[in-house]
Parts: C-alpha cells; structure tokens; sequence
C-alpha cells in the first residue's frame, strides 16, 4: 500500500484527544500517519518528519513506484514504460541491452529520439494503437537492433502512458524454422517410398515409425509402439544389430548398418539403414534409424530359398 491509502486506511483522532494524549499519539504517528479530525471531518495528517520529506521531494517516486522499479528491473522481459506524450520515464536493463544501450541514459528522452529505429515499424504502429485506444497489443517481428534476431513484443496501457514489453525469441523461430525443414525431409523420403524410418528410446524400444517403415515390415504404428528393435531383426543379423545400436547409444559414433528385418507378410526386407544418436538437453533421448531398403529378394544362409520367420510383436 501506499503511504496516501495508508492515511485512508490509517488510525484516526480528534483534534482535541490530539492535544490531550499528545506524546501517546506521537509514538503512533512516528510508526504510520494518523488521521486527524475536527467536528467528525478530516482536516490534517501527523505524522514523522522523515516520511513527510520523502512524500515532499520533488520528482521522489512513493514507495510503491519504488518497488515497481524494482521488480521490473529484475524481470527477464525488456520493459520501457512511457508517459502519454511517449518520453520514457523508466527502461529496464533487459531492453537496454536488447536494444543495445547499455551504456545510455534513455529516461527522460522522446521514445522516437531514444530508439529511432522503431520509427515506421510495426512496432510503432501497436504502441501508438495502445495509447490511443487503450488497448494491450501483441506481434512478433524480426529485430531492428540485431541481425538474425527476432522480438515478441506486447504494448499496453500504463499510468497515463504506455508500456511496451520485449522478448527475444530467436531461438523459437529457429526451432519452428528447424521443424520447417524436418518436415520437408520426411515429405521427400515419402516420395522415395522405400526411405522410412524410426525412432527409438534409449533403450533400444521404438517410440514413432513413419508409414513408410510400418509397410515396409507390415505392421501398424500401434503394433510398433515400445516393441524392441532387434525382436524385428532376423536372427542371424541381430547380434550386429545390437551391438551397432548400443554403441551409437553409448555416444561412440554414428554408423550405417546392413541388416534384415523380419515382416508380417512373410518375406525378410533386407535395408541399408543409418543409426544416429539423439541427443537432448540432459543427454541422450535415443536414436534415429533411417531405412532403405534394397529392392531384391534375400536368400536363407542355412537352407537356400524359403519362407522367412514372421515378426512377432506381443
């Protein structure tokens, strides 16, 4: 609360009591302000001589203001608070050093004069769209104070002025772009119809397989889900299939492998497939398997020519 809602809120006396109970009343007034009154109408506030000089400094902020400045000095968003003529009367160090001043005093200048490159942006547009019809405002654009950088920004109402709230978020596009590019390369290994591929926990279970692959063993996604790659993997192949897994698992490397995987039809699919580690923030999440497989029928090394074992998936 401020000290102003303090006194509305605040213990109150008649003027009369003051004067009787006086050093009674100047212990209470020294802790908070004390209404006074005469006749049941407020007419003076008592109250410490050093809580009425910080109210009576010229340009002093109360306190409340303090701990607003505070606290936006400690947010990890770039805050510039303007008044309604858009003079800036507060700039966190966030958006100093997004806007690249860090060095700079920009309270107290024109909002234009400070930061001239949002002259005729559509930033500019939505601040003054906010302080015209006091309405909050939002867009995304790339930065006008670094190359490849984008901004969030919000503008909104404030006191009498203006607010305009930054966030850098580059590293969001740059993973919607990263996502762009990932699904332009599953599409074209869809148009090559024998590229699928797998991905898998770091427990060598599978946790998505694309159409492709699902066809190529005969099998729905759902019968896929958390089934153990080498239980797909015909029986002489599996130890190098193993062995070529747990070793990307284990961060020694990416490799090709050659190996044949079972399949609910019947036939053995024999596939080129490359195995590489997935990696996330706190280590290894798995790995990635992308098959080819090789258009040719597979003979049995023990018998010649017959019918493979079929998949079995619990």
């Amino acid at each position: 609360m401020t000290d102003i809602q303090n006194m509305r809120s605040g213990p109150s006396v008649a003027a009369a009591e003051l004067v009787r109970n006086f050093a009674h009343w100047r212990e209470i007034g020294a802790r908070e302000p004390v209404l006074i009154t005469h006749h049941g109408r407020r007419t003076h506030v008592f109250m410490a001589i050093d809580r009425f000089e910080t109210l009576s400094q010229p340009g002093s902020p109360p306190p409340a203001q303090d701990g607003i400045r505070e606290l936006a000095s400690r947010i990890h968003q770039g805050l510039i608070l303007c008044d309604h003529d858009l003079r800036i009367v507060f700039v966190n160090p966030v958006a100093l050093a997004m806007t690249k001043r860090w060095d700079r005093q920009m309270e107290g200048q024109m909002l234009w004069d400070a930061l001239p490159e949002f002259v005729g942006t559509l930033t500019e547009a939505h601040i003054r769209h906010s302080l015209t019809s006091g309405e909050t405002s939002a867009a995304d654009s790339p930065s006008p104070f670094r190359r490849d950088s984008w901004l969030h920004f919000e503008t909104f109402p404030f006191a009498d002025g203006v607010a305009l709230l930054l966030r850098d978020i580059t590293a969001d596009m740059q993973s919607h772009r990263l996502a762009d590019v990932k699904s332009g390369i599953l599409k074209a290994m869809n148009v090559l119809g024998n590229v699928g591929y797998i991905r898998l926990s770091a427990r060598g279970f599978i946790e998505t397989a694309d159409a492709t692959f699902c066809a190529m063993v005969g099998l729905t996604q759902e019968r896929l889900a958390s089934a153990s790659l080498p239980d797909l993997i015909d029986l002489p192949s599996r130890p190098a299939l193993r062995e070529a897994l747990e070793r990307v698992l284990r961060g020694e490397g990416d490799r090709v492998v050659t190996t044949r995987f079972l399949t609910n039809a019947g036939p053995v699919v024999e596939v080129e497939a490359g195995l590489a580690q997935l990696r996330g923030t706190y280590g290894t999440e798995g790995a990635i398997m992308v098959i080819m497989a090789r258009d040719r029928a597979v003979q049995s090394e023990n018998t010649g020519w017959q019918k493979p074992e079929r998949a079995r998936i619990a």
